[in-house]
């Protein structure tokens, strides 16, 4: 084999490994929105089984947007990131809706915002079947993810071992219908100075679920719309202790 031969099969391999690592994956259940995720794992470990922790990005962004929360961290987390539905300028979102009256857009936008969070906790279990996982898997979301993050702890707590949400809350609506049982641990994050979605509204979500659970911890921080390095710091912290029990 050629040198130039050589290097294109290097290229090739090297491309195949790439897109083993970087390239989306599909969601294979029967669900009403089979999402692309990417899988990457954070930190050293020999240990094939390990936390897993879905990442769910605000509106806009995409799969790699949060990528930087995780770079620095040194325990071991396998990191499945979630994309929107739903193409919007640069980036996904994770519901919209429409209607003949602001009214009927809403709740169409409320309704696929449910059936979004019902395809990702239903992915809970396919995807942990799909890697040697330790425990059930974690929810990490920032600002409209957040809010799935929020949702899905409160509508689908069986399927999830604990909800991180940052800059994020549920509409009213989003918080009917919760009805009594076990619930993750919610840990909650949000800035004072946040003018995308005020600190007001990250409470009245935190005071809704504290009707149902005590395990709610809600942690406020100076600063905007944003994950500070504080923030990401505390999350892996948290998530190292309770994979220590």
């Amino acid at each position: 084999m050629g040198s130039f031969a050589k290097l294109a099969a290097c290229l090739l391999v090297a491309f195949g490994a790439w897109k083993l690592v970087f390239a989306p994956n599909e969601v294979r259940s029967d669900v009403p929105y089979p999402l692309k995720y990417r899988v990457q794992v954070v930190g050293e470990t020999t240990d094939e089984r390990m936390p897993l922790l879905f990442a769910l990005h605000g509106s806009g962004a995409d799969e790699n947007d949060l990528d930087g929360v995780f770079a620095q961290w040194n325990f071991a987390v396998r990191v499945v990131s979630f994309r929107g539905p739903v193409r919007h300028g640069g980036g996904y979102i994770w519901d919209q809706g429409r209607g003949s009256s602001a009214p009927e857009a809403k709740a169409a936008q409320m309704n696929m915002f449910r059936e979004v969070a019902a395809s990702i906790a239903a992915a809970a279990g396919e995807i942990s079947e799909r890697y040697a996982t330790k425990g059930k898997p974690m929810v990490f979301g920032f600002s409209r993810g957040a809010s799935l993050a929020w949702y899905l702890g409160a509508h689908h707590p069986e399927h999830f071992g604990a909800i991180f949400a940052v800059a994020g809350a549920l509409e009213p609506d989003l918080l009917e219908g919760m009805g009594p049982g076990a619930r993750p641990p919610f840990f909650a994050y949000h800035g004072r100075s946040d003018s995308v979605i005020p600190i007001s509204r990250g409470r009245r979500t935190a005071d809704a679920l504290s009707a149902l659970t005590r395990h709610v911890y809600f942690q406020e921080f100076d600063g905007r719309h944003s994950i500070p390095e504080l923030v990401r710091a505390d999350v892996q912290e948290k998530i190292r202790k309770l994979h220590a029990r």
